[in-house]
């Protein structure tokens, strides 16, 4: 009778102890499983993306993009670039290692004479990809690029992107960039028109990618952004949305992969494109499969 009354307290105790211990690992199980699931969502790679502002841009221009993604755990900010007029090359910090981690790594670039022309800038964005190549061994690259820095990313492409000694870049992003000047062309043609045709009226900065356009390699992936304030203003309010997918048709015919959005309503204004949270994840979409 005693040994009755010893044993049950025990074998409750065991029980206890026994669901205590299971409970964790239950909990760590659900934790995997939901990290794997978001991790499959993105494709994570060390292929750095270099974010570049527009003309007269700074640090907050295309640095709160590169925040946001980075909180959503899309990208990591891993370096900023300060490049002075002289071409120059200093950084705010550094990697950990010599080299990129697979966190889909993003640069932000900031060109201290901010009003140059495209093609110093160009220049700029080339030595911006040395050094890279130079410091820790980049051989792939995308670039995002705001108003002036979405023409001078192309600018680049034209003249370098065939160069064999030079990073490849891979996707470029142009976000409310001014490819036909200002030029609204939607007054005299429709919109699909624009798209499968090419502007009707061209600018002579349109004129001159017409002429380099050989010198872009066909393997680069583009995604053009517009901004559309409401049906009277077809514009972002700076850049009309005719001259942001200017290049469509004249990209799609060269033999490249082009892809075009158009942001509408709130939002949609030049310096809003780059604070548009619609945006960051047509960009997250493109760059890294997000889904």
């Amino acid at each position: 009778m005693r040994l009755k009354k010893f044993l049950i307290p025990m074998i409750f105790l065991l029980v206890v102890l026994t669901a205590c211990q299971t409970k964790p690992q239950e909990k760590k199980s659900i934790t995997a499983t939901t990290s794997e699931k978001i991790e499959s969502n993105i494709n994570y790679t060390n292929v750095p993306t270099l974010f570049i502002h527009g003309a007269g841009g700074g640090r907050g221009s295309m640095g709160h993009m590169i925040n946001r993604l980075a909180s959503q755990d899309v990208a990591t900010k891993s370096l900023v670039i300060i490049v002075s007029s002289d071409g120059s090359i200093s950084t705010e910090n550094k990697l950990d290692s010599n080299q990129f981690s697979e966190d889909n790594p993003m640069i932000q670039v900031l060109f201290r004479d901010n009003r140059n022309n495209e093609w110093e800038q160009a220049r700029w964005i080339k030595l911006v990809l040395e050094f890279l190549q130079k410091e820790y061994g980049m051989k792939e690259a995308n670039i995002v690029g705001h108003s002036m820095g979405g023409i001078s990313g192309l600018r680049y492409l034209l003249q370098d992107s065939q160069t064999t000694d030079l990073p490849k870049v891979n996707k470029l992003v142009a976000i409310g960039s001014p490819f036909n000047e200002f030029i609204d062309t939607l007054t005299s043609q429709s919109l699909d028109d624009l798209l499968t045709s090419g502007p009707n009226e061209k600018s002579d900065r349109y004129i001159l990618y017409e002429n380099e356009l050989s010198g872009l390699s066909k393997e680069i992936s583009l995604l053009l952004i517009a901004g559309k304030l409401s049906d009277d203003n077809l514009s972002d309010n700076v850049v009309p949305l005719s001259s942001s997918l200017a290049v469509n048709a004249m990209l799609l015919e060269h033999g490249n992969q082009v892809e075009h959005v158009l942001i509408e309503g709130k939002g949609a204004d030049h310096s809003g494109l780059h604070e548009n949270q619609e945006v960051d994840e047509i960009v997250s979409q493109f760059l890294w499969d997000k889904k």
